[in-house]
């Protein structure tokens, strides 16, 4: 199965008292758009807003809502749900926060599917999916009211799963951990959806270099569109390295600092060197580390770029502008929209 992201909504989250939707509907049909599901969606879309406004706080509600549906029938009661209301008035702290999802299924299972959730810091308050029938009718696959459950559609059969639902757990997540072939479906899916911050690109860059070593598809398309968005590379490869990286701890115990090495992987970039005449004659490398901070960040993003255009997943980039050339942000764009 693969999912296509209809809408998004919080409520009682962080700095979004009232209901807060992102929305991928497009009112007409044109090139930045596609069909799925009867539905005509837009391909790319972009937030724009000032400092403290909610940007952020969209994508961490995005990335907390699936994190509950990948997670929470695993994990224990001890660590809490992610409940963090809205502070700014003297009702909403003691209100629940809400979750809702709008989906196209293709695939398995295929049509429109909208699900929610509401919880406080310690259970699961409710719990809903429905699936919208092209007549605009919907089908109830789960209704959930603290522990009661009404179940139908794709969990016909599942009832006895209700039993299994924790508190604190998501049912679709209690389904897929007992191996419901819907609800593991969502979680596949779910999955595949990436999630990164322009901000904090170094944590891709192992990613990216990996991906680059293993596939040479991956590679052809990451130098393809460095050339494209010309950076003068003109080729890249590999290279084993030794890491050293210190353990510290600190407890009870004492202190104490270890050192270790392991195996890493650099990636070095080849730039053209050329005669007084601009003709290449040969070529030099560098690797990415010393590059500029825009190319690193680039390239660095590169990865999770290129898996989500090649295997058809959604991608999520929070600070998308940071440290990148606009006419860079623009080539982006330009990838998904083609």
């Amino acid at each position: 199965m693969q999912i296509q992201l209809i809408e998004f909504s919080a409520e009682n989250y962080g700095i979004f008292k009232k209901k807060a939707t992102f929305s991928m509907l497009a009112r007409k049909n044109d090139k930045h758009t596609f069909e799925s599901g009867g539905e005509y969606l837009l391909k790319t879309s972009l937030i724009y807003g000032p400092n403290a406004s909610g940007k952020s706080s969209l994508l961490e509600a995005f990335r907390l809502m699936r994190a509950g549906i990948l997670n929470s029938a695993n994990i224990g009661e001890s660590p809490g749900l992610p409940y963090k209301p809205f502070l700014g008035d003297t009702i909403a702290p003691t209100a629940p926060t809400f979750f809702e999802l709008v989906f196209s299924a293709i695939g398995n299972y295929p049509g429109v599917y909208r699900y929610s959730f509401s919880f406080y810091s310690d259970h699961i308050v409710s719990e809903a999916l429905v699936k919208i029938l092209p007549s605009g009718s919907e089908e109830i696959c789960i209704l959930r009211n603290e522990q009661e459950f009404q179940t139908g559609g794709v969990f016909s059969n599942e009832h006895l799963l209700t039993k299994r639902t924790r508190k604190e757990a998501l049912f679709l997540s209690t389904a897929a951990v007992n191996n419901s072939e819907f609800a593991l479906n969502v979680v596949e899916a779910l999955r595949n959806v990436n999630i990164i911050s322009a901000v904090t690109h170094k944590r891709y860059q192992e990613f990216t270099i990996r991906k680059f070593k293993e596939s040479p598809d991956f590679k052809k398309k990451v130098l393809q569109y460095l050339k494209i968005a010309d950076f003068c590379i003109t080729d890249g490869l590999t290279e084993e390295i030794d890491v050293q990286t210190i353990d510290i701890k600190d407890d009870a115990d004492g202190f104490s600092a270890n050192k270790r090495v392991e195996k890493g992987n650099v990636l070095l970039l080849k730039h053209p060197i050329f005669s007084e005449d601009n003709s290449k004659i040969d070529d030099f490398t560098i690797p990415l580390n010393l590059e500029s901070t825009g190319t690193q960040k680039f390239l660095s993003i590169l990865g999770p770029i290129v898996d989500t255009l090649t295997n058809g997943k959604i991608l999520f980039v929070d600070e998308f502008d940071n440290s990148l050339h606009p006419l860079l942000t623009k080539f982006i764009i330009d990838l998904f929209e083609s």
